[in-house]
């Protein structure tokens, strides 16, 4: 029986098959190791178990009673449905094994922050996360969807996670189906359609209510992100981040984190919503200034970006962005709304200036670029954001 042991915790390696003619000295082997190493925790790997029958979970069952801290890895589907269906994974941690996919010669329909997108197949849409995301954020994203489409938002719901070498990936079956930025840019004809079911998702987000239990609030997250600007921005200028953030009044309703065309999937002319790493709870401005960021002034500077990011042309961009703009603060008048367009593009300069705490991938270099941008175009007039939000 193989076995490794890392600061109290026991990891051994199972083989073959666990049954009656075994079990016991399966049992005898798993507490001698336990008792000698002193295990605090331990952990069965079974990935090359083949069975194991009603005496070797009697021999788990015992393990968990005695190990509080015990669970199973790299379960087969076969040795996985025995645990489950003798109700074993309510006693105890089980892990499925990954299943192996490969990503070489698929279409890129997207690419953002955490991973890229990849269409394999007519039937089924891979999002394949960054090597330096953990598993146990992978697993979050997994729930955040599902607790968002229980509550009535259109969500793509990942049935399985993956392995791609050394990367997991989160796999959706989504058929026919293609990101809103690169169908708009097909076919521009149906830009008031998409636009009006853009706008309607939008609203759906913002309009519901989070189970708050289980989501962060946004305000806590953009706090966090300012003081890991710490490395690059005074003292003064954190400190007016957090007033900032602070002065935004309190929601319960969800934020995405990250809304654009390429995060927005169509199958059959419904639109869906993907990438839910970031959602969180908050009021909808957050969402706002992140959508003004990608909409108008990512672009700004270099329109090529647009594409980049939404898979849209800049002009498209911002004609999304006034739309959103209008469908939410028409009420107010052509005058209003240009000046709610101004805050907002201003709130959106807040989200580019902790983009360096966002985007921790990005080489110093550029961060210092975006820093010294922030310090001529936001800095300035920062101050005037503090309370800013009346709706």
């Amino acid at each position: 029986m193989e076995y490794t042991l890392n600061e109290g915790q026991l990891t051994i390696r199972l083989c073959g098959r666990i049954d009656s003619s075994n079990a016991a000295e399966f049992e005898k082997e798993v507490f001698a190791l336990i008792e000698k190493n002193g295990a605090k925790s331990v952990i069965l790997d079974a990935s090359d178990t083949e069975y194991i029958s009603s005496a070797g979970l009697r021999v788990v069952l015992k393990l968990k009673k005695t190990v509080a801290d015990s669970k199973i890895i790299n379960a087969s589907p076969e040795v996985y449905d025995i645990f489950s269906i003798t109700g074993f994974v309510d006693i105890i941690d089980v892990k499925k094994a990954f299943r192996e996919m490969s990503v070489e010669g698929c279409e890129i329909i997207g690419k953002g922050g955490h991973g890229t997108v990849y269409r394999i197949n007519g039937d089924t849409i891979l999002k394949l996360y960054s090597e330096t995301e953990p598993l146990a954020e992978i697993e979050r994203e997994t729930e955040f969807a599902r607790n968002a489409f229980v509550a009535g938002i259109p969500t793509a719901i990942p049935f399985d996670v993956v392995k791609c070498g050394n990367q997991y990936g989160s796999v959706f079956e989504l058929i026919n189906a293609d990101t809103m930025g690169n169908l708009l840019a097909a076919n521009p004809d149906k830009y008031e359609e998409y636009s009006k079911k853009y706008v309607d998702l939008v609203n759906t987000l913002h309009t519901t209510e989070a189970d708050t239990s289980r989501l962060s609030c946004i305000k806590d997250l953009y706090n966090q992100w300012a003081d890991e600007m710490a490395e690059f921005l005074t003292a003064d200028e954190i400190g007016i981040l957090h007033e900032i953030i602070n002065s935004v009044p309190d929601r319960n309703t969800f934020v995405h984190g990250d809304i654009h065309p390429k995060n927005v999937m169509v199958q059959d002319g419904e639109f869906v919503f993907i990438d839910m790493a970031d959602i969180t709870y908050g009021h909808p401005v957050f969402d706002y200034m992140g959508m003004a960021l990608t909409h108008v002034i990512a672009g700004s500077r270099a329109p090529e970006r647009s594409v980049q990011i939404m898979g849209i042309d800049y002009e498209t961009g911002v004609r999304l962005w006034n739309d959103l703009v209008k469908a939410r603060f028409g009420s107010l008048g052509e005058e209003g709304m240009k000046k709610m367009n101004g805050l907002l593009t201003a709130f959106g300069m807040m989200k580019f200036t902790v983009a360096s705490a966002v985007n921790k991938s990005n080489p110093r270099e550029l961060k210092e670029k975006l820093i010294e941008i922030s310090r001529q175009t936001f800095f300035p007039n920062a101050k005037n954001l503090i309370g800013a939000v009346k709706f």
